[in-house]
């Protein structure tokens, strides 16, 4: 997938499966991660410069307002996968 930008951005079932493991609640979400990453907003985190957050509100989650997807702008020496850790935030 490519963000707005068009920064290629991988999300790997295995990565995929490692997220749900460390965020059981988000097994339901990963449509809403794609599209997150592809249009939601970028905002590079303030600690690690090679990672970046992206944000996206959702109007239909049960118990949030947002989804936010880390992103690690980390390869591989054969140049693939980035690492995303996507999240649920806000209260409603």
């Amino acid at each position: 997938m490519q963000d707005r930008l068009g920064h290629a951005i991988s999300l790997t079932d295995e990565r995929w499966q490692h997220i749900c493991e460390e965020h059981p609640g988000m097994q339901r979400y990963r449509r809403q991660v794609v599209e997150t990453v592809r249009r939601g907003r970028r905002f590079r985190d303030s600690v690690r410069p090679d990672v970046y957050l992206y944000y996206r509100d959702y109007s239909d989650l049960p118990y949030n307002t947002a989804i936010v997807v880390v992103v690690r702008f980390g390869f591989h020496l054969d140049g693939t996968e980035n690492n995303l850790a996507p999240f649920k935030t806000g209260q409603k």
